[in-house]
């Protein structure tokens, strides 16, 4: 092939992706105990409100049980109080109740009051923890990952499920950094396993920072909602778009490596002769490698067969 000129050749564009939802919640108790029954398997379809798992809710019985009790108490003992507040009231005008004993009934009243009110807010807590005890799903989706097992003792906010919504599906792919200005709104989207039914996804999201070991940037289109079923959690699929090259770029079965390591490449002079000429490799560009150096435009390099190949032998271009 003959090497296109850095930002000439336009086309289109192809990187991998992978299928996800774009919600994907970790789900957990937010009580502790021992789990009584999983309920849930991961690839379920779930519907919202569906019970997961249970702990055991003994104690937590036990407790509001007490509460409960506690808080009759104490408003038994309020009763009382107000009572005695209102026979003080009574009596006091007549001159028959001190001051000193006013004071100390309405303080008792006033004590036997704050007290059922904490009382009744600690029973309300410990009824909503008793409701803790179902782990249910906020929203309708497909369990993707299991966490916990039956018997085991769990804390709370300890990971117990992961749950993909998929109500919203999005296409994942990493984009060179050379490519990020030049991404239109929509990208064609096509999964693996129906290569003839190609999805416009609209770009949502594109990561503000490039990855520290490859240097890309996460991108995120969102696929259209369709009346048939989803496409799979996980599941592969091509992700193209029309752009411009910024680096000349080959297929990568014309680049070799010599006898030092360096990659190199044979190119055909203007005798019909391949001479293996070193270059410097720049990232990947879809289906090709990005040459950063070694290589002008125009050049004619052998794209098949470069091991077969010797310095100096003579080829015929097709």
């Amino acid at each position: 092939m003959q090497v296109p000129a850095a930002g000439d050749r336009t086309g289109q564009q192809h990187y991998a992706a992978r299928i996800e939802a774009r919600h994907e919640t970790v789900l957990a108790f937010q009580v502790g105990g021992r789990v009584s029954a999983r309920l849930a398997e991961v690839g379920d379809t779930v519907a919202v409100g569906a019970v997961l798992a249970r702990i055991d809710s003994s104690d937590l019985r036990l407790r509001e049980r007490d509460l409960a009790a506690r808080l009759a108490a104490s408003r038994a003992e309020r009763a009382d109080a107000a009572s005695a507040l209102r026979r003080t009231n009574e009596l006091r005008p007549k001159g028959f109740v001190s001051q000193a004993e006013f004071d100390r009934v309405a303080y008792r009243d006033q004590a036997a009051a704050a007290q059922v009110e904490a009382l009744t807010a600690q029973l309300g807590l410990a009824a909503r923890d008793l409701a803790y005890a179902a782990l249910t799903a906020p929203a309708a989706g497909v369990i993707t990952a299991r966490m916990i097992e039956a018997g085991q003792v769990v804390g709370a906010g300890q990971p117990a499920f992961s749950l993909a919504q998929v109500g919203q599906i999005e296409a994942v792919f990493d984009l060179p950094e050379h490519q990020r200005a030049g991404l239109p709104d929509t990208v064609q989207v096509t999964l693996w396993t129906q290569p003839d039914h190609p999805l416009t996804a609209k770009v949502r999201e594109i990561a503000p920072q490039a990855a520290d070991g490859s240097r890309t940037y996460r991108v995120r289109a969102t696929l259209p909602v369709s009346d048939g079923p989803p496409p799979g959690l996980g599941s592969s699929a091509t992700v193209a778009f029309a752009g411009s090259v910024a680096l000349p770029a080959i297929p990568p079965t014309a680049v070799l490596k010599r006898d030092d390591g360096q990659p190199a490449v044979w190119v055909v002079d203007g005798q019909g002769t391949v001479r293996l000429r070193p270059v410097t490799l720049g990232p990947v560009q879809g289906d090709r490698v990005a040459i950063a150096g070694g290589l002008g435009a125009g050049d004619w390099v052998v794209t098949a067969g470069v091991h077969d190949l010797r310095d100096g032998q003579a080829v015929n271009l097709p």
